[in-house]
């Protein structure tokens, strides 16, 4: 190694370690200051932050307000708003996106609103200027100014209260005030308050923090303290359990990070030092929770993150793991090993089923990925753990198979292992119950071991496409299982409910009912004085009560009697001896009930009836009934959404099923859309239990039988084909994305250079892969990237289009019904000749005529009043006022329109759609006013949005994989004649004689390959000339050479052979003595002679080789034990290899060839110091390399480009053909060699040889 590289590697552990550091100084910061901010910030703080914000928004609205209010022009405008329609319109539209409404009042006479939200009782009792008021619906700040006989009020809503509560009307202060939603309005009793003050300084109500409120933005920046914090010392435990792993500590290093994890995970779950400190709602065991080790959903993230992390640890460093000799040797050993990864195998499958299974059946997610475009975060976050799951899985088994590469077991003997473990277990499944799950992870396992055993773990977008499909069939299957499995669950859940005498739910309802009117004023009052206040106010008064809890969904009617029994109202009631007739016949007792009872005899309904006497003072005043039946099932589908509660929505949502009861083998009643039999002869049951039955028809029925007479039958429609291939086109789609999105952030860390020139360097790694891509994945990449293109282009327009159409579509619909709902009842106006006046019977046949339309109604007279409406409910509870819509007002009023459509009507957070069109009386004068809302279009809008958005992703996704096999098949048969051209230009030899390509095509390959045809014609021609001139000059330099070469020893030979002639002729009494030497001289001169001949011959018989298969580690060692005994020299041979060396070579050229190597390096080694080699030997899937590195004198620069010319020597003595000889044996082997060389520092030759 030389110096530069020494004092690099040194700088590259200083910066790490001082990474490290830092990483350790930033999360201990992070985590610091999180719990310093937690400690620090009181509730007092969090009030004050919260309460300022609301402070500052409502002085914006009351500056907007009294800017208004001081422009005396604007004022006057005001008064002339029921007037002036594009003033009023103007108004509207400028002021209700501010929060901000008006009401405009002449002689306490209402002239124009800008919302009919709320109105004040009267306008005389709200004081001058500001003032806060609570009012039907909620509490406003009202500000007032009086000019003249006009009054203008000015509405400014603080805080919404609504009667019923859902996911569209919620009891929050106003958004516009607080959007952190963390603050209530105080009481007096309230010990932690916070003023708020109007623009005068004066004190309008004060607020408190929330139960159990988040810290707005202190939490937020809490939340992320914690996180960066965490994750800066995993990271910095990672870079200290990776440093011990390349120190060579590879089971400290894993074990520590993994006992880590496993330390911090218990201690949350145990103690809750991270998940309990913030108010999220992924940490609700609400949402999800199965065990103590699976409490809520982020729990559950956070345990497979940690998991993650371990097991990609361990896959970084999966080469450097080694099976024990003993076990690598053993052939027992490695197949018992091979059948334990099985067993595990089996064991993460078995994981797998009941991570899914858990997220499914124990949990109140959405999962049906079906309607995507309702998916919410939380079900997105279930998908990614799905992934990871997955992911975690392929990692363990390729963790697992690259280290049975070490054993010593055959693939044969690995694929007998493998096919028998499946067969074994299939057939035990077939008898234990079936499954092609198994099937579908048994493919998984083998294309996951075929590309590592076979292929040699090379990347292939086929073999992961493959792995996809294979993963994407199995959750699809496990998906539709579960969710079948819960769907019985549920269904059977509701039939035992429905089995029930008693429900819980209505029992707490009646009792909380009984008490209210027991203890209720009005209804004493009323009975006091029957004929004065009327029935009508009597059961308006005692609906708001019915509707205020769980009864709402109940049907119901209110009889009064008096002291005698006898009926008060004249609405031809039942008489009070009935329901006592009803008690003595055997009409059991409501649990904690006094006057309640139920009757025994019902069943798929269930009916209450309350007697309750109303006394005062002691004294009975009367007797008032409460009958209460329940509806058909699908009762929540009867009412708009917004009237529906959210928890009897939540709870009972009966949307998809449909229902029978039966009794004594005949259907009693029904509800849903699925048409039942009037005998129960298709359907079988046993006592106690559910029973799923399929039929022909497309639905499964669940069958429960509560007693032996009585059977409730619950049907939803079977998830169709379609449905399954686009649940399996899903998930190959996410699982496509993610892995996509993984591989993408890996490429990025990995590319991201720890200098400043990272992003360079990212730039420059972007260009060098993109002149590395073959033409073939040019083309597949085209065809893909035109095709999606064009996909997407064509999806986009169709969106917005069919966006488009439906909303047209919608408001057609809504033209056309209120165009028939004004002819239909303007005929009743003109049979009846004027509208008639509000009573019991005129809203009945207000009622009816909505029924027989199908459709909500409300009339309004000329001034914006309601008259009559078919859904009362929303007006009772104080949800909006009883007016018109202001700019449906204006326009049929002011503007005198046949009709108006307003698209965009809004009741807190709810959205629909409103016609309105004016009724005209025989005299073609407009009388009134009547209104359509269309309650369910946005609902149905999203709804066609949602399935055409759905349908087109899961067309999309089939099409992608389509196009994918498409391109690579089309790819393929363009590309082919090129690689067939690659093939035979491969086979082309210089010198040698090549056959041309045969082509039957005239085309551009034709074309092609007619001229590569030619072009090999003249080739063979001038590589023959060449190759006589080259021959003729290589013999004239070795003929020189060799020349040169021989005339060296020849020289004394002759001078010796002249001497002892001479001695001889002179008779020299030294001539034995003088010829013994010469003799010597003689004998190491034709040795010498010997070996130019030996080596010109061995390098001119180098193409005579003779490949074998040769282990390669021998061959080295013999070569090392040729110089073990040369004095001042050592050899030391490093094996970093796994497994036996086995390469194709000849074995008398490579042991020459480290022979030489050796030789050189001795001869190369500095006298002063002791000559040092050593051999490095490490090995890859499919090579082997080899170092050798001595201590000599190095090459000078400028010799190193001819050190393997044949001839070429930097000794005084030698052929110059020892390396030329290295590099042509190597490279017969199909190796290659290399040198790097320092002078004074010593060379090190590099050789690779491709494993055999």
């Amino acid at each position: 190694m030389s110096y530069e590289e020494s004092l690099n590697n040194i700088t590259s552990v200083s910066i790490r370690g001082k990474i490290r550091f830092l990483l350790l100084i930033l999360g201990a910061c992070c985590i610091v200051t999180a719990l310093s901010l937690k400690h620090s910030i009181t509730k007092r703080d969090l009030l004050k932050y919260d309460a300022h914000q609301l402070q500052e928004n409502l002085k914006t609205k009351e500056q907007t307000v009294y800017d208004f209010l001081s422009d005396s022009l604007q004022v006057e405008r005001a008064k002339q708003f029921d007037q002036n329609e594009r003033a009023s319109a103007d108004f509207i539209k400028s002021y209700s996106d501010k929060g901000v409404g008006l009401l405009v009042y002449k002689n306490s006479e209402l002239k124009f609103w800008s919302s009919f939200n709320v109105f004040p009782a009267d306008p005389k009792t709200v004081k001058e200027g500001s003032s806060f008021e609570s009012l039907r619906n909620g509490f406003y700040e009202l500000i007032k100014k009086t000019s003249g006989d006009y009054t203008l009020v000015f509405l400014i809503e603080v805080k919404s209260h609504f009667d019923i509560q859902n996911n569209y009307l919620e009891n929050i202060i106003s958004k516009y005030l607080s959007p952190s939603n963390s603050l209530s309005l105080a009481t007096y009793s309230d010990p932690d308050v916070y003023g708020i003050k109007n623009l005068n300084g004066e004190p309008l109500f004060e607020v408190k923090l929330k139960q159990g409120a988040s810290k707005s933005i202190y939490g937020t920046i809490e939340v992320w303290l914690w996180v960066v914090g965490l994750f800066s010392f995993c990271l910095f435990l990672n870079s200290l359990c990776a440093w011990l792993v390349r120190k060579g500590y590879l089971l400290t290093g894993t074990l520590l990070l993994a006992v880590f994890f496993l330390a911090v995970r218990i201690t949350d779950l145990e103690y809750g030092w991270f998940n309990h400190q913030f108010n999220l709602q992924i940490f609700s065991p609400a949402i999800f929770g199965e065990s103590f080790f699976l409490p809520s959903l982020g729990d559950f993230l956070l345990n497979v993150i940690a998991i993650t992390w371990v097991v990609l640890f361990a896959y970084t460093y999966r080469d450097k793991y080694k099976v024990p000799d003993w076990l690598a040797g053993s052939k027992v050993g490695g197949i018992v090993l091979h059948l334990i990864l099985l067993l595990g195998f089996s064991g993460l499958a078995f994981l797998f089923d009941q991570v899914f299974h858990g997220l499914i059946m124990n949990s109140k997610i959405n999962f049906n990925i079906t309607n995507i475009v309702n998916l919410g975060w939380i079900s997105w976050i279930s998908i990614f753990i799905l992934c990871l799951v997955w992911f975690n899985v392929y990692l363990i088994g390729n963790i697992a198979m690259q280290q049975t590469l070490q054993l010593n077991v055959t693939n044969k003997e690995r694929l007998a292992l493998f096919l028998a473990a499946f067969f074994a277990y299939l057939i035990y499944r077939i008898e234990d119950g079936f499954s092609i799950f198994f099937i579908a992870y048994a493919l998984f396992i083998f294309i996951m071991g075929w590309n590592i055993y076979i292929r040699k773990n090379k990347f292939s977008i086929g073999i992961f496409a493959a792995l996809f499909f294979c993963l994407a069939f199995i959750t699809s299957i496990k998906y539709l299982r579960f969710t079948d499995e819960k769907d019985k669950s549920k269904r059977y859940n509701i039939a035992k409910k429905l089995g029930y005498a008693d429900d819980p739910k209505i029992i707490s309802s009646i009792e909380s009912l009984e008490k209210a009117v027991f203890t209720d004023a009005f209804i004493a009052e009323y009975f006091k004085r029957p004929v004065l206040d009327g029935t009508f106010d009597l059961e308006k008064h005692v609906n708001k009560i019915l509707l205020g809890g769980y009864l709402t969904q109940y049907e119901y009617n209110l009889y009064e009697y008096n002291r005698q029994d006898s009926a008060i109202s004249n609405k031809g009631g039942v008489p009070l001896s009935y329901y006592k007739d009803l008690v003595k016949s055997g009409s059991v007792k409501v649990p904690e009930s006094r006057s309640f009872y139920r009757l025994n005899y019902t069943f798929g309904y269930q009916n209450y009836f309350g007697i309750i006497p109303i006394f005062v003072d002691n004294h009975r005043l009367g007797t008032l009934v409460i009958d209460l039946k329940s509806p058909q099932y699908n009762y929540n589908s009867q009412l708009p959404e917004i009237l529906v509660d959210g928890k009897i929505k939540g709870e009972e949502d009966y949307t998809n099923y449909s229902f029978a009861f039966y009794n004594s083998g005949r259907l009693i009643n029904q509800s849903g859309k699925f048409t039942y039999k009037l005998s129960n002869a298709g359907f079988k049951g046993e006592v106690g239990k559910g029973e799923v039955i399929r039929d022909t028809l497309g639905y499964t029925h669940l069958v429960y039988m509560p007693a032996n007479s009585k059977m409730i039958v619950i049907s939803k429609e079977r998830v169709s084909y379609v449905v399954r291939l686009a649940t399996l086109s899903f998930f190959f789609l996410v699982f496509i994305i993610f892995s996509v999105t993984l591989y993408a952030l890996i490429w990025l860390i990995k590319n991201i250079d720890e200098s400043w020139g990272g992003w360079f360097n990212i730039n420059r790694s972007l260009m060098i892969n993109a002149n590395k891509i073959l033409y073939k994945t040019r083309i597949q990449f085209s065809i893909v990237l035109s095709v999606v293109a064009t996909l997407l282009i064509v999806g986009w327009t169709t969106y917005f289009y069919i966006r488009d159409e439906y909303r047209k579509q919608q408001e057609t619909l809504i033209k056309e019904k209120i165009r028939k709902v004004q002819l239909a009842y303007e005929k009743v106006v003109f049979s009846s000749g004027a509208i008639p006046d509000a009573n019991d019977q005129t809203e009945a046949d207000f009622n009816q005529f909505a029924n027989v339309n199908a459709a909500y109604l409300n009339l309004f007279d000329t001034n914006g009043n309601v008259r009559f409406t078919s859904l009362p409910k929303i007006y009772d509870f104080g949800i909006i006022g009883k007016k018109m819509e202001a700019t449906a007002y204006i326009y049929l009023k002011l503007q005198q329109v046949s009709e108006y459509i307003n698209p965009s009507e809004q009741i807190g957070d709810f959205k629909y759609a409103s016609a309105y069109a004016p009724i005209r009386n025989a005299e073609n004068k407009t009388i009134a006013y009547i209104g359509l809302p269309y309650y369910g279009n946005e609902a149905d809008y999203q709804s066609k949005i949602g399935l055409f958005i759905n349908t087109l992703i899961n067309i999309y996704a089939l099409v992608f994989v389509a196009i994918g096999i498409l391109a690579v098949f089309l790819a393929n048969q363009i590309t082919s004649p090129l690689t067939f051209i690659q093939d035979s230009i491969r086979k082309t030899k210089l010198g040698q004689k090549n056959q041309p390509i045969q082509w039957s095509r005239h085309d551009e390959i034709g074309s092609l390959i007619k001229e590569y045809n030619k072009m090999i014609a003249a080739l063979e021609e001038s590589a023959t000339k060449l190759a006589r001139s080259e021959r003729e000059s290589a013999w004239r330099e070795m003929a020189k050479q060799v020349a040169h070469e021989i005339k060296n020893p020849l020289t004394p030979l002759k001078l010796g052979v002249q001497l002892l002639e001479k001695s001889w002729k002179e008779k020299d009494p030294n001539f034995e003595k003088k010829f013994e030497r010469f003799n010597k001289s003689f004998i190491e001169q034709i040795d010498s002679l010997s070996t130019i001949a030996s080596e010109f011959s061995n390098f001119a018989k180098m193409p005579d080789t003779k490949l074998e298969k040769l282990a390669l580690l021998p061959i080295i060692e013999q070569a090392r034990n040729v110089f073990t005994n040369t004095e001042d020299a050592e050899i030391y041979i490093f094996n970093h290899a796994t497994t036996e060396l086995v390469v194709l070579g000849d074995k008398d050229q490579l042991l020459r060839t480290f022979n030489n190597l050796l030789k050189n390096g001795i001869e190369a080694g500095n006298l002063s110091d002791k000559c040092v080699i050593k051999i490095r030997i490490v090995q890859d899937e499919s090579h082997v390399f080899i170092e050798v590195e001595d201590n000599g004198k190095g090459i000078d620069t400028y010799l190193q480009d001819k050190i393997f010319v044949p001839n070429f020597t930097t000794k005084s003595s030698g052929t110059g053909l020892g390396l030329a000889f290295v590099k042509q044996a190597v490279e017969n082997a199909g190796g290659t060699v290399g040198f790097k060389s320092v002078t004074d520092m010593g060379t090190t030759f590099y050789i690779s040889f491709p494993l055999s």
